[in-house]
């Protein structure tokens, strides 16, 4: 375990250096940081000019999805609830800090500190199960909305867990087959909504690189002032998606998990995620046990310096 600490610490001062070369003036390294994640990963047109219109209202968008708390339980989703479990009380812990990192900025940056994007190194390391814990978490607030975007077209565990697959969405979108308040679904919890990936294909890197998704993404943030919009990108070491849109978000949560991950695999994520300026670390799936908590980890913001300690009284699953 204090081998994964230390990861998490090394790559946290390496951000932390890169910053003080920033505010310094002296260029940045030729590797930028990067984001977070955790738990198991699982579209053609062409991509150019202006996103189509986002609607505000949840009755104009397209059918209700129900959300089953028994099935999501079985993949160890936290659904919002009266009860003050210690994995609710983890992503509350998160939700927090990624609320402050989004406070204190021009109204434009505060917009696009609201998009999230939660990302891995490599498949299989919890970002879906972080993604999606998170959304919801986001979703408890009652003066916040979540808007969850699957992003993951190629391996999609969000499809499996939420039932949705086979279900049009952000590709069909981008590549002009749809518009957004069609695929758009509306839940059982009115401050949650779900974005399906939708219909992927070899041109997907294409039309997350084009000027429509940065466009769509603009407008989101926009029209949707009062959700936090979270991104579940597949793993950076795997696919261009994550670097591609790195630039375009406000925040990344890039998550490493305890005694798999390397330090050589959070190095080069961190700096193909150079275009997002905000970083936290998530460690998952430790296996640390104290008094109050089962699994530990670390979030650190960039810039910013300060590092808060994520705890939670039993290890997230795998």
């Amino acid at each position: 375990m204090a081998e994964s600490i230390g990861l998490i610490e090394r790559a946290a001062a390496l951000l932390r250096q890169r910053e003080a070369a920033e505010l310094g003036g002296a260029p940045p390294p030729a590797a930028p940081p990067v984001g977070t994640e955790k738990f198991a990963d699982t579209a053609t047109g062409e991509a150019d000019g202006a996103a189509a219109p986002v609607v505000e209202n949840g009755s104009d968008v397209g059918p209700e999805l129900v959300l089953d708390r028994g099935q999501l339980a079985s993949y160890g989703i936290a659904m919002p609830s009266s009860e003050r479990s210690r994995t609710v009380e983890e992503f509350r812990l998160i939700k927090r800090n990624l609320m402050a990192g989004a406070q204190g900025n021009a109204v434009g940056a505060h917009r696009q500190s609201r998009l999230i994007m939660v990302t891995s190194s490599r498949p299989g390391e919890g970002k879906t199960f972080i993604a999606l814990n998170l959304a919801l978490a986001f979703a408890s607030e009652r003066d916040v909305k979540a808007l969850l975007v699957d992003v993951d077209t190629q391996h999609s565990t969000l499809q499996k867990i939420l039932g949705i697959a086979g279900h049009r969405g952000l590709v069909d979108v981008l590549g002009g087959h749809a518009d957004l308040s069609e695929v758009l679904l509306r839940t059982n919890l009115p401050n949650f909504m779900v974005l399906p990936a939708g219909r992927g294909g070899p041109h997907v890197p294409e039309l997350l690189s084009s000027r429509r998704m940065a466009a769509l993404l603009a407008e989101m943030s926009q029209r949707y002032a009062d959700r936090f919009i979270i991104l579940d990108t597949p793993p950076c070491m795997a696919t261009s998606d994550a670097a591609t849109l790195a630039p375009l978000v406000g925040q990344v949560v890039f998550v490493v998990e305890a005694h798999r991950t390397q330090q050589e695999e959070i190095e080069a994520a961190l700096s193909l995620l150079s275009g997002c300026s905000q970083i936290s670390l998530l460690l998952n799936k430790s296996d640390l046990a104290s008094e109050h908590f089962g699994s530990y980890g670390y979030g650190y913001h960039y810039p910013g310096g300060g590092g808060d300690e994520l705890r939670s009284d039993r290890p997230a699953p795998a």
